[in-house]
């Protein structure tokens, strides 16, 4: 049997033949296949522009990309609270509303907001105010409440690519995006296909590694690439998405249930939705042990994920003191299909025993 010490949990994704399927399987009718999520946006603000839009009123915590993105489009934008429980504040959203304005919402971590908060967009979109709905961590629903809705799939999968639902004819601002040159996916791609080598036959180096990572994700944020690359529509298609949802669903449950006498971490999010693909399994720490479990993990091999860090040095976003208290103590856990039953067990001992050296077994 390999040894703990061999153990990995987390990270980014490497190439696996095993999702692979040779029937389409992705949900992908009326959509437009960009380049990721930040192209999709890109084009919603396009259209926003076009149309005399020119604000849009964000949830208070979130990702700085998206305000970079809104920002470098030539908009404005303006914030609502979002509750510990990643609940929408309506009564603040309310009072923010403006005048040219769209509302953007997200579903974190793969969760929706509850029918109420889902019913009341609804009526702010039939009243006519354009509202974004963020899926980027949700992969894709079966019911969509925005007027654009757009996911990640890198977020999802070892492949680029973001699929953009709405009814609104977008294809006048496509064109001026035709020709970029996309200099990450040859960098991704290199890093993706040796990824696993390094992982399971200790060929080549982190330090390269991370290098190469690192320079693709310099270019996703600078080249302005919108349009998709058909190739990795086609990769992320033929993967078995039924599947991967399922592993999913069962890594969430398996690892709340293995967690769920751990003082140290309270679950956000205690249950899953009926038919929801969940992101991570994303916990509070307590006592702000959060940097240190952080840390502790890292030196174990897990490598884990907080959203949104950069929040805390942003000054766009860290007036909030709500957001930045959520962000100081969040982490999230991996479920995600590269993740096996042992490696949750890990996972949760680690956790486990980071928790008695503070004495909160």
């Amino acid at each position: 049997m390999e040894s703990e010490s061999f153990l990995f949990v987390g990270g980014e994704f490497y190439y696996d033949d095993q999702w692979n399927t040779e029937l389409p399987s992705f949900p992908s009718e009326g959509t437009i296949f960009l380049n990721g999520g930040k192209a999709c946006l890109t084009v919603i603000c396009d259209y926003l522009r076009d149309h005399g839009i020119h604000r849009v009123l964000l949830p208070a915590y979130l990702c700085p990309t998206i305000v970079d993105t809104i920002e470098s489009s030539g908009l404005s934008f303006d914030y609502y609270d979002i509750s510990p429980t990643f609940t929408i504040d309506t009564n603040d959203l309310e009072h923010h509303l403006r005048e040219k304005q769209a509302v953007y919402f997200i579903n974190y971590f793969g969760f929706s907001p509850n029918p109420n908060i889902l019913n009341y967009l609804s009526e702010l979109k039939h009243a006519g105010r354009i509202v974004i709905e963020d899926n980027a961590q949700a992969g894709f629903l079966t019911h969509v409440t925005g007027d654009f809705a757009f996911n990640s799939m890198r977020k999802l999968c070892p492949f680029d690519g973001g699929y953009l639902k709405t009814s609104h004819d977008l294809e006048p601002y496509l064109a001026a995006y035709t020709g970029r040159e996309n200099r990450r996916l040859p960098l991704i791609r290199q890093y993706r296909s040796q990824l696993k080598d390094y992982l399971f036959e200790d060929i080549g180096d982190r330090e390269s590694l991370e290098a190469l990572f690192t320079l693709a994700e310099s270019n996703y944020a600078t080249d302005g690439v919108v349009l998709g690359d058909e190739q990795e529509r086609q990769q992320i298609e033929h993967l078995d998405w039924s599947a991967i949802k399922w592993v999913r669903r069962q890594n969430y449950t398996n690892l709340l249930s293995l967690i769920s006498g751990n003082q140290l971490i309270s679950p956000i999010f205690p249950a899953l939705q009926p038919d929801n693909m969940p992101l991570g399994l994303p916990v509070y720490v307590r006592d702000g042990l959060r940097d240190q479990l952080n840390e502790y993990l890292g030196e174990n091999g897990i490598g884990l994920t907080i959203h949104w860090e950069d929040l805390l040095t942003d000054p766009r976003l860290n007036g909030n003191a709500l957001a930045v208290e959520m962000t100081r103590n969040i982490l999230t856990l991996a479920i995600d299909q590269y993740t096996n039953q042992r490696q949750l067990e890990y996972l949760a001992q680690k956790l486990a025993d980071f928790a008695e050296t503070v004495n909160l077994c």
